[in-house]
């Protein structure tokens, strides 16, 4: 991770500068009269936030008394592996808590988003009996008319 630093009176002297260091990675803020700042973007710390909130919801599912396997407590908070076969819910929650592990030890959580939405797009095509049907295929390129909005 790229560590950048800045001085409060930099931010307040160039904050265009020490912002475009912000669009970079976060930039630590060095003070002399109080505890240092760290400036990033937005939208990082909100992919951060709903990191967090799905470890969270991922170990009150681990640690909960409820019945069943750890996937099979995983329909509370993801309604839709029901969708899926029994083997593939055991490899989601193996997967999900791997993944998880490794974005917390990152504070990095963009591939914990990912692959939950890739096993929802997943539950999604078994929900819709698209998983097993194969694609029919053109012997000849065919020419289709501009779909209208």
């Amino acid at each position: 991770m790229l560590t950048q630093t800045a001085r409060f009176s930099d931010l307040s002297r160039d904050s265009k500068s020490v912002a475009a260091a912000a669009d970079r990675g976060a930039v630590t803020i060095t003070r002399r009269d109080g505890e240092d700042l760290v400036l990033e973007r937005a939208s990082v710390v909100e992919q951060r936030r709903a990191g967090l909130q799905l470890a969270a919801q991922i170990v009150a599912v681990a640690v909960s008394e409820w019945p069943g396997s750890f996937a099979e407590r995983l329909k509370a908070p993801f309604p839709w592996i029901r969708f899926l076969p029994e083997p593939h819910r055991e490899d989601f929650a193996a997967e999900l808590l791997e993944v998880a592990r490794a974005c917390a030890a990152v504070s990095a959580f963009e591939d914990l988003a990912t692959t939950i939405h890739a096993w929802q797009s997943t539950a999604e095509a078994y929900a819709a009996g698209l998983v097993g049907v194969e694609p029919e295929w053109l012997d000849e390129p065919s020419t289709v008319d501009r779909p209208v909005a």
